[in-house]
């Protein structure tokens, strides 16, 4: 079963979020699914779209590389680096032309093939600096 559900979690990963396919959502998401972020809490295929629509508009050239896929149970742990570049507006901030590389790490839960929970944190300050929406030690903006 461990291994079925990391093949989810690399679909979701290449085939959804990596090619932008938001077809795939109702394949690979429970119609319930709750997606924990630094963004908020999202519900349902919606918040799923919602999620890809977002960092797909504020960075359309992105790309998740897996960098650790564990699992245990119905749990798959993935540990990630998000490279893009910020061609549009992320959370009312405008397109800056500037890539980022933000690691971060999710534990997704999987029943009957499908993503019913997503927990997920990254690294929101480092983006934030990497775009220049808040000043680096370096200084300011």
């Amino acid at each position: 079963m461990s291994e079925q559900n990391k093949s989810v979690v690399r679909r979701l990963i290449e085939d959804h979020w990596n090619k932008k396919n938001h077809a795939l959502i109702s394949e690979i998401f429970d119609p319930d699914v709750t997606t924990y972020t630094p963004d908020g809490t999202l519900k349902g295929h919606d918040g799923a779209k919602q999620l890809l629509t977002a960092y797909a508009t504020a960075f359309p050239d992105f790309r998740l590389e897996i960098d650790d896929l564990l699992s245990d149970a119905d749990k798959v742990t993935v540990r990630w680096t998000f490279k893009g570049t910020q061609k549009g507006p992320l959370a009312g901030i405008a397109a800056t032309g500037k890539g980022v590389n933000v690691q971060g790490i999710g534990i997704f839960q999987i029943a009957g093939g499908k993503a019913k929970e997503l927990r997920m944190v990254w690294d929101k300050y480092a983006l934030m600096q990497q775009i220049g929406a808040i000043a680096t030690q370096a200084g300011p903006r």
